[in-house]
């Protein structure tokens, strides 16, 4: 679930059992210029291969140099996906 903006409330509820049930997360995001709308239309559309952002690919046992990499901005890393399935 994503909480995108400023709401014009101060407080939201939820129902707790289905939230825990259904292992729902809560993001908030800030100063998104109403570009999220925008970007979802792109990907929904084809318009764009979010593919392209992911410059590099590692196994679940290489999950150490992946953080690494990421937390260093080396090797011109964009976005580093960690495989589950190798």
């Amino acid at each position: 679930l994503m909480i995108i903006g400023i709401p014009p409330f101060d407080r939201f509820s939820f129902p707790v059992d289905d939230m825990r049930h259904k292992e729902i997360c809560i993001q908030n995001v800030r100063r998104q210029c109403d570009c999220v709308q925008a970007a979802l239309d792109m990907i929904e559309n084809k318009d764009f291969d979010i593919n392209v952002m992911v410059t590099h690919h590692f196994g679940f046992d290489r999950t150490k140099p992946a953080f690494d990499l990421v937390s260093d901005y080396a090797d011109g890393v964009l976005k580093a996906m960690i495989d589950f399935d190798d």
